[in-house]
């Protein structure tokens, strides 16, 4: 059993082709294996909102001038996160002992605080957002959303102007 059904060598049709990304059902109806319809509809669906609609969004209105730190952890990792438990909870993937405790270790993670940056010695933790304003991406089939104008707001009154 794969840990990832989207990373087994079956492919559609005879040329390997990528399945096609549909609503969920009618993936399903047009033979769309399970797996590859999760990852569709939950890993990669979960991070178009949240890399796209929300880092990169906050990113970008923090890049008044010099450079952000280049790799940033956090409750973005929630794509990766609730893919691998939902197939755990599903019975589609097994995972050794070992991954799984640090497998837990990231979702506590992401379920705890927002952003944070390791270094050798320290590590620097943001707490979640006191509120966040979403509105749904226009065309999308997986329940995407993004962050909306002024929808970011943390307990110390800071929000970031998104454009």
């Amino acid at each position: 059993m794969y840990p990832d059904p989207e990373a087994t060598p079956a492919r559609q049709g005879r040329n390997k082709q990528p399945w096609p990304e549909l609503p969920p059902l009618a993936a399903l109806t047009a033979g769309v294996p399970l797996g590859v319809v999760l990852h569709q509809g939950v890993r990669n669906a979960l991070q178009r909102s949240l890399a796209h609609g929300f880092t990169a969004r906050v990113r970008a209105a923090l890049q008044t001038e010099g450079l952000l730190p280049v790799c940033w952890y956090g409750q973005q990792g929630a794509s990766w996160v609730a893919y691998y438990d939902v197939l755990r909870r599903l019975g589609l993937a097994r995972y050794a002992s070992q991954d799984l405790r640090g497998f837990d270790d990231w979702a506590a993670v992401v379920r705890a605080c927002g952003w944070w940056w390791p270094d050798e010695e320290t590590c620097v933790v943001v707490e979640r957002p006191e509120r966040v304003r979403t509105e749904p991406v226009p065309n999308s089939w997986h329940g995407e959303v993004q962050v909306g104008r002024d929808g970011v707001r943390y307990r110390d009154g800071w929000q970031p102007h998104l454009s």
